[in-house]
């Protein structure tokens, strides 16, 4: 029995339970880099989008009530990784409604057919579009590059790998 025939609640306690391990492995990877000096893209979509999504925010009332609450600010740490963990489940949640069941093959091949999709994106427009450049070449080293790469790719690996393991649990 494959994913497919699983139900959607299975699928979307997989995706947040899967999806928040492996996005915290991811961010954890990321944050290794800082104790190597090493920089890596970060941010990107979040500069991509704010500028659009801020205004219409702003319009329907969400930004006065976040700030109300006293949210952090949009350029803090903490507001840029829940962003990123937010993101994350979000990603998990597209592989595991949408892609894994019609992906063809074994999970780590799923995981990095995955992961190159979302890093050809990342690197041919998030990032440029964010003025980073192609792959962030405008602003890192070929170490940085390499390092979210490896970074990325863990997260797709380990959010395919765990979700196998999901259901393959789910179904004894």
């Amino acid at each position: 029995m494959t994913s497919q025939y699983s139900m959607p609640g299975q699928r979307l306690a997989g995706a947040l339970y899967v999806g928040a391990v492996a996005i915290t492995i991811n961010m954890l990877l990321l944050r290794a880099a800082d104790l190597f000096s090493v920089q890596t893209a970060k941010g990107g979509l979040l500069r991509l989008i704010a500028p659009l999504a801020g205004p219409v925010l702003d319009w329907i009332g969400v930004a006065t009530a976040w700030r109300t609450l006293g949210g952090p600010s949009v350029n803090s740490a903490v507001f840029q990784g829940g962003f990123h963990f937010v993101v994350g489940l979000g990603m998990a949640l597209i592989y595991t409604m949408i892609l894994e069941p019609r992906l063809p093959g074994a999970f780590w091949r799923k995981g990095l057919l995955y992961a190159l999709l979302v890093w050809l994106l990342n690197a041919f427009v998030i990032l440029p579009y964010s003025g980073e450049g192609v792959a962030g070449s405008a602003h890192l080293r070929l170490t940085g590059m390499v390092w979210f790469a490896v970074a990325h790719t863990a997260f797709f690996m380990l959010l395919a790998a765990g979700y196998q393991r999901y259901l393959a649990a789910r179904r004894r």
